[in-house]
């Protein structure tokens, strides 16, 4: 019995599908063959439906709806503030540094398969990715209550083909809500520019019939990158709000789903016609990143 299958680092999809076999164990067909789990261990480890550190090379293309960062268990964190309410070992283990680059420079997986000098050139490929990576956003600081204003967020970075942008109340991993939660209206669809200065309307237009499009999460497709720095995409995404009815003292901010080993030619492997990160399912190789947090006053 098929259970999932991969599809495309805002991520990506693995390149292959679980099955659950006669013998009732859990054959994970992924980049470079099958894994055999029984079903118990792979509830466990949390297979169903990502385990932590696994990522979507192409982005979650179907999940056209709101979004909250707790929903990308797999992506490792760039930096443990965003991970500061949770006990400080299990945050640490939970960070790019940890999760991802360490793995390579050990050989751990798929790794193995790299010489001590391209994994060496691998993990420096990726650090540069993250240290080039940003996501920023600007909002009022005052606004009337039930009145119009503007959130323009901009990210740059990411290794492709995708990179997600998320709307939020607050910089924290696994308790950040989308901002409609705080009491914001998100107000038509969100503006897409992408890489190349022009209008996106592909995310927004997955929707299904006439479903609403003032969502809070947005893919921007395009993203091609290359190991300079300089030549980080960029893209921007323009949310029309209407501030909430009740005064007070608000806060906002933006994040950035992305990928990094596609970036580098050796975290880079042609799988059945397709670009995938060398680390394969369990790379960890997608990561969430953080805009600072701005305070709206609505008065």
């Amino acid at each position: 019995m098929r259970l999932a299958r991969a599809s495309d680092e805002c991520g990506s999809f693995a390149a292959g599908h679980i099955e659950i076999t006669e013998d009732k164990s859990v054959r994970i067909m992924s980049l470079f063959g099958s894994t055999r789990l029984t079903v118990l261990s792979a509830i466990a480890l949390g297979v169903f439906p990502c385990a932590p550190g696994w990522s979507y090379p192409g982005g979650p293309l179907q999940d056209v709806t709101d979004a909250a960062p707790f929903c990308a268990g797999c992506h490792s964190s760039t930096d443990g503030h965003q991970l500061r309410d949770l006990p400080a070992e299990q945050a640490t283990k939970m960070t790019a540094a940890v999760n991802h680059i360490a793995a390579i420079k050990a050989g751990s997986g798929n790794y193995a398969k790299l010489t001590a000098e391209q994994r060496a050139q691998l993990a420096a490929d990726v650090q540069r990715i993250d240290d080039n990576s940003g996501i920023s956003v600007e909002v009022p600081r005052h606004v009337h209550a039930g009145g119009d204003l503007a959130a323009t967020v901009r990210a740059q970075g990411g290794s492709g083909p995708v990179i997600g942008v998320m709307l939020l109340d607050i910089d924290l991993r696994n308790q950040a809500r989308p901002i409609q939660s705080e009491g914001f209206q998100i107000v038509g669809g969100p503006q897409v520019i992408g890489p190349d200065g022009s209008k996106q309307d592909q995310w927004l237009s997955r929707r299904f019939d006439d479903l609403a499009r003032n969502l809070n999460f947005v893919v921007v497709f395009g993203i091609t990158t290359d190991r300079e720095p300089n030549h980080l995409p960029t893209a921007k995404v323009t949310y029309k709000l209407k501030a909430p009815a009740k005064r007070g003292k608000y806060t906002m901010c933006a994040a950035l789903l992305y990928g990094t080993e596609k970036a580098s030619p050796i975290g880079r492997v042609e799988v059945h016609g397709r670009t995938l990160p060398v680390g394969g399912f369990a790379g960890a190789s997608g990561r969430i990143k953080f805009s600072d947090v701005k305070t709206i006053e609505v008065d």
